[in-house]
């Protein structure tokens, strides 16, 4: 009786073969969840670009309904009285926007 309880004292966990299966499904679930999620931040990136774009636009248009001419530098026609503060880009990069054969940089 006391050899029968040894032996299953002895058979509790695991062995190293499932272990190691364990983590090979765990190195496969990575290597595909890795690329999704970069995909992911990347296209929410641009979609904050694009984003940022149409407020700029819109800012320069009632710039123009307002004062009947296009400004000539974002930066300081537009900011404070028709932007809180220019939009970043999550890239790290300047916009350049054109409109009406106008260029506009941000810095």
């Amino acid at each position: 009786m006391i050899d029968k309880l040894m032996r299953m004292k002895n058979q509790k966990g695991f062995t190293l073969v499932e272990l190691m299966v364990v983590v090979a499904i765990l190195g496969v679930l990575v290597a595909i969840a890795i690329p999704v999620y970069n995909n992911v931040t990347n296209n929410a990136k641009i979609a904050a670009c694009k984003a940022s774009v149409r407020t700029i636009n819109g800012a320069i248009e009632v710039y123009h309904a307002a004062t009947g001419s296009y400004p000539t530098d974002i930066a300081t026609d537009l900011v404070p009285g028709y932007l809180k503060e220019l939009p970043v880009c999550p890239f790290g990069t300047a916009y350049t926007i054109v409109s009406n054969s106008v260029a506009y940089h941000t810095h």
